[in-house]
């Protein structure tokens, strides 16, 4: 395995400036994410239940929103439903063998939106399409009519020439930043992402500037509008969570001594901006949201770290560099920081048909070199022998 290990780890903790971001689970563009993901998901597990193999697919054109709801009159009025359209390129045979993909993906959307948002009604206040094609240079590369269609079944292969950049360590902000987020929801029996409170909603962003050792945490949080009849029963529940998510900041390590302060919908002047949803995303009111476009794989934005535009969702499972990349890459850099307190970066660059467990260029940034074969060892276990496609479970990029 050629991977190169040298000391020039970028901690965004030495610098006087650091931003990081976070789009909650109902944002428009981390719905379309995760959307994208469970539905490639789902035909994996379909596609090796019924045929023994991952047929070709790529779920990450996915789009979401336009919708139109108002409240009147102590009611919920759809003006017009929340859109959602699968696009890209799914096989939808195999050996003649035709998958019904409308029946396969449409029971996923409406499972997945009414978890994570249980007011919507998945019967009525979606338009789902699903839209994807079959067209190739390659003939029957969608269409395969046999196991000779599906090269990458017989050899792993890369599919694309893709770079992912995995951290090891996340710094005071980063953590604050997905725990201030993830305090509003947990996981179900599922494995999703699910609302905690039923007065907020889930289009929640957090985003949490740093100057020196003085950090600004602010929250843009919706509250449902049947949950407040005025603006100061709208005040009091936003200073019952600020309160809740100063306690829960306490949590964290804070070996710097950083000084924070948390505003939630807070104006310039101090007062409160009334932030408030129907159904609990903007998707109501005509936002959109699609693939690519929010968290990374380890679910921030962190604007001062090394980062790629690859987006890991709705990628084949079986071959794909940014789903199979980082989902090894980000075990092996945990564990690298887990068992050997090194802090690190791996940058893992494929080649279109070249080795995707034996990456064309494999780099490790790492702060201390004196367990430089240590480091090495749990990258090499990682990408080969614990290389395992799971497919089974939902892998929540968090």
């Amino acid at each position: 395995m050629k991977l190169q290990v040298i000391k020039g780890y970028n901690d965004p903790e030495d610098n006087y400036l650091e931003i990081v971001e976070r789009k909650g689970i109902g944002h428009p563009d981390t719905i379309a994410d995760k959307l994208a993901q469970e539905c490639s998901r789902v035909y994996a597990k379909y596609c090796m239940e019924n045929f023994g193999v991952i047929l070709h697919h790529n779920i990450d054109k996915f789009y979401i929103g336009g919708g139109l709801f108002v409240y009147e009159n102590g009611k919920a009025i759809k003006k017009h439903p929340i859109r959602v359209e699968m696009n890209g390129r799914v096989s939808n045979e195999y050996v003649s063998k035709k998958i019904d993909l409308e029946a396969l993906f449409t029971p996923v959307i409406k499972k997945y939106l009414s978890t994570i948002m249980p007011r919507i009604n998945p019967e009525e206040d979606l338009d789902i399409i699903i839209n994807p094609t079959q067209y190739s240079k390659q003939e029957n590369w969608y269409k395969p009519q046999s196991i000779n269609d599906l090269p990458d079944a017989k050899t792993l292969y890369a599919a694309d020439t893709s770079l992912c950049v995995n951290h090891s360590s996340k710094t005071f902000c980063e953590e604050a930043t997905l725990k201030v987020e993830s305090f509003f929801w947990r996981f179900n029996d599922d494995g999703y992402a699910c609302p905690k409170y039923n007065d907020v909603g889930q289009d929640i962003k957090v985003m949490i500037t740093r100057k020196n050792k003085d950090v600004d945490i602010y929250v843009s949080l919706p509250i449902f509008k049947d949950k407040f009849k005025d603006k100061e029963e709208y005040d009091k529940i936003i200073d019952r969570y600020t309160e809740l998510l100063y306690k829960e900041v306490a949590k964290i390590h804070n070996p710097k001594g950083y000084i924070y302060k948390i505003d939630i919908n807070k104006n310039l002047d101090g007062s409160y901006h009334i932030y408030s949803l129907v159904k609990g995303s903007c998707i109501e009111c005509g936002e959109e949201g699609v693939v690519g476009r929010g968290n990374n794989a380890q679910g921030l934005i962190s604007s001062f770290r090394e980062h790629t535009m690859e987006a890991p969702c709705g990628k084949n499972e079986r071959y794909h560099t940014g789903c199979v990349i980082n989902f090894i890459a980000n075990k092996a850099v945990q564990r690298i920081y887990d068992e050997l307190g090194i802090k690190c970066t791996l940058f893992s660059l494929t080649r279109n048909k070249g080795s995707i467990v034996e990456p064309y260029f494999f780099y490790l940034m790492v702060n201390d070199l004196s367990k430089k074969k240590e480091c090495k060892k749990i990258i090499e276990k990682e990408f080969t022998e614990n290389f395992v496609h799971e497919i089974i479970k939902p892998i929540n990029l968090y």
